[in-house]
């Protein structure tokens, strides 16, 4: 009902147009089907796409909504959480370092009163030693203390080797010490003069290089005046253990005696027992903790760190390696030196504590601490993509129901389409079809077929348009005749005015030249007799009186010609005819009458044949035989030849002059018209014209071809009943 409403206000609103003499703005015009499909979508689709897209948005816009706060929510929930495992897992290690650190320093004080002291060790303690070939002094078995090495870098000498008997005190409190801490794997005491005592035991020889100069590693001089002025104990970066034991963060202390550096004691701390501590956490959410230390270089860090950071934690090393100088863990461990962890060395470097997001692995969130003593951080990371995981998959799942009723409706409406256009469709086709009898209608109307039928239709108004079109077809009909009648007669009289009017140029052009001549030769005459009258002798007068005769004489005949073809053309009359005449005679006769003998050639074999018509003949023939003169060349050859045919006679008159241009040729016989070649000779262009009607009216005719060798005016008549008769005889 709506659509038909809009159909209705809208030949509404354009028959309003029309009345105000307005038509459709250019492109607006469609089909009736498309018009009612229009229809459709404007007052029944777009409507209810409109409402139930609306629906699905608030749908979607909803599920966003709920999914951005339960993010929010699980990552405010998240970040506490790591934040306080972080502030707790730092507490402990700092605990833990703290205590490594106090018996470094109670060691360092035991190592000092050593130095100081006088201790001699056993018999068998001394008989353990031995000396290399290289000069190393070294323990050579184990008594199950600890191992001692002096390297070779200088020659040893007895003072030295007094430091070796006197640091030997020390193998209980380092047993002591390293059996009462799981964290701790050796324990040992490097002095200036590069001797090293450590326990546990091992073969010192093999794994150690025999000029070894124990003041190159970090785990002495971070110690020395310039690293540790303060003379605390500290923490060294991670490096691998010369000793074999792997990678080491080692907690060290000087010992100074007379302010002069005598020793480094310290103590070597696996970092694989810090990461495995990091890993026994069970974080949630497949979270993990490492440990950065104050250089931003990771330190330790668990299967699932190295799989994030695409790093393989360098855990080979054993007491095969033989390590010669220091060997720290690569720049890739380095978080400063990471276009992806740069963020997280800065903010480490900036904060004690806090949090931060990576752009790694799909998103990060990251919770440190700092550790007191080492300046360490511990940093606990975990993914998003675990922590949001159960907003994800709620999201998820809202994106499958949204996507099932988008899916729906777009199955709805894809039925819905096909049963409006379908309805479209045949309501089109209804209304279409007497339409489209009255678009033919007229159609053939304007095409010119004015005389229609109108089959009618059930719709009263279409049926009563379609008679009246009918009728109004006749009516133009009608009136398309009468036009065009009118318009051949006024079309015919323009034809007849054009031609008369280029006639009469054509006349006035000939004419003046024509006249201006012979004038021009009376006119020189009677001045010349003017002048000299009293000078010219009888003869020249007589000279000069013929010369002015024959221009007058021309005058005469060009008027007289013309005059002729004036007459002909207003009377219609032909000259009258003498009755029949022998062609054969008549034509020796007129050619020998204007042609000079000595250029006449004649090829005529009558046998007695009347023509009915002489006179027009003996008129038109003088016509032709005059212009062959006239346009041949000098003293050429004027060709006349008659033959007979069944019923006609054909004259041929051929000149041998230069011809005349093909595209002219159509012009010749026109009244007046005289060819680009005809300039120097004298006539009026009426000659042609008048033989040819002459021929016409006694019902023959005159053609005229031409070559570049000559031209040819043939002259075809009808012969007498009684020659036609005569030549049927002779022929049977």
């Amino acid at each position: 009902m709506a659509a038909w409403v809009m159909l209705s206000d809208e030949i509404v609103a354009a028959d309003q147009q029309n009345r105000r003499g307005k038509s459709p703005p250019a492109g607006a015009h469609t089909t009736l089907r498309r018009w009612l499909w229009r229809s459709f979508l404007k007052t029944a689709i777009f409507p209810l796409l409109f409402i139930e897209l609306g629906f699905l948005g608030i749908f979607l816009a909803s599920s966003a909504v709920v999914y951005r706060e339960n993010v929010a929510a699980q990552r405010d929930v998240a970040r506490d959480y790591l934040d306080d495992v972080a502030e707790r897992e730092a507490g402990n290690i700092s605990a833990t370092l703290a205590g490594v650190a106090r018996n470094t320093r109670i060691f360092t004080e035991q190592t000092e009163r050593a130095l100081i002291g006088n201790f001699q060790p056993s018999a068998s303690e001394k008989a353990r030693h031995a000396w290399s070939p290289e000069g190393a002094f070294y323990s050579r078995t184990d008594n199950g203390t600890a191992a001692s090495y002096f390297s070779a870098y200088k020659p040893i000498t007895p003072a030295q080797l007094a430091t070796v008997w006197k640091l030997s005190s020390l193998d209980p409190l380092m047993m002591d010490m390293k059996n009462s801490d799981p964290m701790v794997v050796s324990i040992y005491v490097n002095t200036s003069d590069n001797y090293n005592r450590i326990y546990p035991y091992f073969e010192v020889l093999e794994q150690y290089p025999q000029n070894m100069r124990i003041s190159e590693y970090n785990f002495y001089y971070m110690a020395d005046a310039a690293h540790n002025p303060q003379r605390q104990a500290v923490w060294t970066n991670a490096y691998a253990d010369p000793a074999g034991h792997g990678w080491m963060i080692s907690s060290i202390a000087p010992v100074w005696l007379d302010n002069q550096l005598r020793a480094v004691v310290g103590q070597d701390v696996a970092l694989g027992t810090i990461t495995q501590r990091l890993h026994d956490l069970n974080l949630p959410w497949g979270a993990f903790a490492m440990l950065v230390d104050a250089d931003g270089r990771i330190i330790a860090m668990p299967p699932a760190g190295e799989r994030l950071f695409k790093l393989k934690e360098l855990t080979s090393l054993t007491h095969a390696d033989t390590i010669t100088s220091d060997r720290f863990k690569p720049e890739s461990f380095n978080l400063a030196k990471r276009a992806d962890t740069r963020v997280l060395a800065d903010t480490l470097r900036a904060a004690r504590a806090g949090r931060v997001r990576l752009e790694l692995g799909g998103g990060q969130l990251a919770s440190f601490a700092r550790i007191a003593g080492p300046e360490w951080s511990l940093v606990v990371v975990a993914p998003e993509r675990q922590i949001f995981a159960n907003s994800i998959r709620i999201r998820n799942r809202q994106q499958r129901v949204g996507g099932t009723m988008a899916g729906m409706l777009v199955m709805f409406y894809i039925a819905f389409f096909a049963f409006l256009y379908g309805r479209a469709n045949r309501m089109s086709i209804s209304m279409a079809r007497p339409i489209g009898q009255l678009s033919q209608l007229l159609r053939r109307i304007g095409q010119g077929e004015y005389r229609q039928h109108f089959s009618g239709t059930q719709i009263s108004e279409i049926d009563e348009l379609g008679h009246q079109l009918v009728e109004t077809g006749r009516q133009l009909g009608a009136a398309h005749q009468t036009i065009v009648e009118q318009q051949k007669t006024v079309a015919s009289a323009l034809r007849r005015h054009l031609l008369a009017n280029e006639e009469q140029s054509r006349f006035l052009r000939v004419m003046s030249h024509e006249i201006r001549t012979p004038l021009a030769i009376i006119d020189s005459g009677a001045q010349i007799l003017d002048r000299k009258a009293d000078q010219l002798r009888p003869d020249d007068v007589r000279d000069r009186a013929s010369r002015m005769r024959r221009a007058v004489e021309r005058v005469s005949r060009l008027l007289q010609k013309l005059g002729q073809s004036i007459e002909r053309d207003e009377t219609g009359q032909v000259p009258a005819s003498g009755g029949t005449s022998d062609v054969e005679q008549l034509v020796t006769c007129v050619a020998a009458e204007v042609v000079p003998a000595d250029r006449l050639r004649l090829e005529v074999a009558g046998n007695g044949a009347q023509v009915a018509e002489g006179p027009p003949l003996a008129v038109a023939l003088r016509a032709t035989l005059d212009n062959a003169v006239r346009y041949s060349i000098p003293d050429g050859p004027i060709t006349v030849k008659l033959e007979l045919y069944d019923n006609e006679a054909a004259i041929t008159v051929s000149d041998s002059g230069p011809g005349i241009p093909a595209a002219e040729l159509d012009h010749v016989g026109e009244r007046f018209f005289r060819g680009s070649n005809a300039a120097t000779t004298d006539g009026a262009g009426v000659g042609i014209y008048v033989a040819r009607k002459l021929m016409e009216s006694a019902g023959g005719s005159l053609t005229v071809a031409s070559t570049t060798s000559g031209t040819q005016a043939i002259h075809r008549l009808p012969l007498a009943p009684e020659s036609v008769t005569v030549s049927e005889e002779v022929s049977g």
